[in-house]
């Protein structure tokens, strides 16, 4: 069942409730964002689905496979971008045969491919972001969530980036986009989730 099932998802940080009694179906009929300001909860949300934290009630992933591109990423200073980016691959789920193919490809489309051996440390905010995206977006999951995935981007790549995420949606996958920027996104079917979720 390509679907995530949510039932009483409950948050609490010491005495502050973050998600409060929250139910709902996600499913890739829908783009699915999470808006709200910094602090309301959307990055939680996340970690409950990906079960990075604990919480109260259920939540059904009926074991579909994620992709995740995070608001911050740790990245090793010394290492070029695209090692780090086969090494990060290597990990997920797809055909390693094709990784580096995958590389060179999402690495043209961002306009950054004259940069793949360079260190990440000499790297501009930018396409440090886009490294964050493309480890995702290169992956064949079933679900796809992306938290301010517009952070540190020019107009051209943000246009790229809905382009790659409408493609995917179209093979019936799963997305989940954290924003401040909603009125960027020109999709028809959009399921909006308000945070804080009380």
């Amino acid at each position: 069942m390509n679907q995530i099932e949510i039932f009483n998802l409950t948050k609490k940080y010491k005495k502050t409730t973050i998600i409060d009694n929250f139910s709902c179906i996600i499913s890739p009929h829908q783009y699915h964002f999470l808006i709200g300001k910094n602090g309301s909860g959307k990055t939680t949300f996340i970690k409950c689905l990906l079960n990075e934290v604990k919480y109260t009630g259920q939540i059904y992933t009926n074991h579909l496979s994620f992709a995740y591109a995070p608001e911050k990423l740790m990245m090793p200073s010394y290492i070029t971008m695209y090692d780090f980016l086969k090494l990060l691959l290597m990990n997920k789920k797809m055909d390693k045969s094709k990784i580096n193919s995958q590389i060179q490809k999402y690495l043209e489309l961002f306009g950054i491919i004259d940069y793949k051996n360079m260190p990440i440390h000499k790297l501009s905010k930018g396409t440090k972001q886009k490294i964050i995206l493309i480890q995702a977006l290169a992956c064949n999951c079933d679900v796809y969530i992306f938290d301010e995935p517009f952070d540190g981007l020019d107009e051209t790549s943000r246009k790229i980036f809905i382009k790659l995420v409408s493609k995917i949606k179209r093979q019936k996958k799963i997305i989940i986009i954290s924003t401040h920027y909603l009125n960027e996104y020109h999709f028809k079917k959009k399921q909006v989730y308000r945070f804080p979720i009380r």
